[in-house]
Order: structure tokens, then sequence, then C-alpha cells
């Protein structure tokens, strides 16, 4: 009787495990092996076995928290969709786990502040967008903090 139980436990997983791999994103939807757009909790894996994104889909656009990975297994970003769009503030790391990136989105758009760190951790640039268009003083750093420029697009609003 334990083996057959165990049996099922082992098919079910298989089961689980090909279903979720099963899952692709095409024409911008996530859809499952009949084409129809798949709803759930969604794990994409590298051909190594490790996490490459974690994300909840609704209807076949990404919803929610998600976070992607490098194949190492490191965090490399971590945001928000809403509609399948990033929107809010979106992180940036590299491998070693340093900030590297600060983004906002507004359904999909670029807009708000915008700031990059080299791999050191120091700060290079800051940009500032409204609607996805360039607005404000951008800045840019050297590695040393020493301010090296400045552009001004439009009027910050």
């Amino acid at each position: 009787m334990k083996k057959v139980a165990m049996l099922m436990l082992f098919l079910v997983g298989m089961l689980s495990a090909s279903i979720a791999q099963e899952v692709q994103l095409k024409n911008g939807l996530y859809v499952d092996a009949s084409g129809n757009a798949f709803t759930g909790a969604f794990v994409q894996k590298y051909e190594n076995g490790s996490k490459k994104a974690d994300l909840n889909i609704v209807n076949g656009k990404a919803e929610g928290a998600a976070t992607f990975y490098y194949a190492t297994g490191e965090k490399m970003e971590a945001g928000r969709f809403l509609a399948g769009l990033r929107d809010g503030l979106w992180e940036s790391w590299n491998v070693a786990g340093i900030k590297i990136g600060e983004a906002n989105y507004k359904n999909g758009v670029k807009n708000g502040d915008w700031k990059t760190w080299d791999d050191a951790g120091r700060l290079r640039m800051e940009m500032f967008y409204a609607n996805g268009e360039k607005i404000g003083t951008w800045k840019m750093w050297d590695e040393n903090g020493v301010l090296t420029g400045e552009r001004t697009y439009g009027t910050k609003l």
C-alpha cells in the first residue's frame, strides 16, 4: 500500500512539473499547452534548474510582485506588474547583490525618478521621466562621486 501511495505522489509531482513547464510566453501572453491564457503562480527555470523568474499570472498577464534571478540564483530584478505592464518601483542588482538600478513605471511607461549605480554601489546617473518623456535635470557622476555632467529636458513636474 505504501508503494502505491508513493507512486501516486511521484506521478502527481511529475504531472505538476510537466504542466508548469508547458506554460510559455506567446504574443505577450502566458499560455498553457492548449494555447489558453494561464492563471496561477509561475516559476520559470534556467536549464541548470535554478529559478529564473517568480511571478503570478492572471488571464495570461503578469500581475503583482515579480522577481527575476541570475542563473547563479542571485536576485537580478524585482518589481510589480499591473495587467502585464510594469508599474511602480523596479529595482535591479548585480550578481554580487549590489543595487545598480531603480526605475519607476506607470502602466508600462517610464514615469518618475530613475537612478543607476555602478557595480561598486556608487551613484552614477539620476534621471526623470513623465509619461515616457525625459524631463528635469539629469545628472551624471564619476566613480569618485564628482558631478561630471548635467542636462535639462523640458520641465520637471
